[in-house]
């Protein structure tokens, strides 16, 4: 090869060499966010009429409870996790409305000292009185994502619907 065409095609061998060092970096998965997610399949639960609870593998088991309750619309409430056996990194709990867009509510519940987790949260108030919110618990562990869904109804539960 004659050296004019070993320095033009340095350029594109470098760019190409680049590119596949950039593609084995962005694959690498030791990320929680990049856990493998599994949604638990949970009994049908309002968590504003009292606390969820879904069994897991090995005996563990995870509750969430809000309250007061009923649940006050455009009010912190206080959302908690009690679990068992179960190795936790972080919990979010995500709130979408089922009646009406509201966008996507994300909570981040922070470690008790205690145990488990707790967070206090304010949904959005529904201009036509009470909503029903699709919950989402998120619970991040050393190996998987954990996604238990609940229903949630804030405001006044007579006028339901958003």
């Amino acid at each position: 090869m004659k050296p004019a065409l070993i320095r033009q095609s340095l350029p594109h061998v470098l760019i190409v060499a680049l590119l596949i060092g950039i593609v084995i970096v962005g694959s690498r998965r030791d990320f929680v966010d990049d856990a493998v997610p599994r949604v638990l399949a949970s009994p049908p639960c309002r968590l504003d009429h009292g606390p969820c609870r879904v069994a897991l593998d090995r005996g563990g088991w995870l509750e969430l409870t809000v309250m007061p309750r009923p649940v006050p619309a455009g009010t912190p409430f206080v959302a908690s996790l009690a679990l068992n056996n179960v190795d936790v990194r972080q919990v979010e709990l995500e709130f979408e409305g089922t009646d009406m867009n509201m966008g996507l509510f994300r909570q981040v519940l922070a470690p008790r000292p205690t145990g488990g987790f707790e967070a206090s949260v304010t949904l959005p108030i529904c201009a036509t009185g009470a909503m029903r919110w699709r919950t989402r618990l998120v619970v991040h562990t050393a190996g998987e994502t954990l996604i238990a869904p609940f229903d949630l109804t804030t405001g006044e539960p007579s006028r339901a619907g958003g």
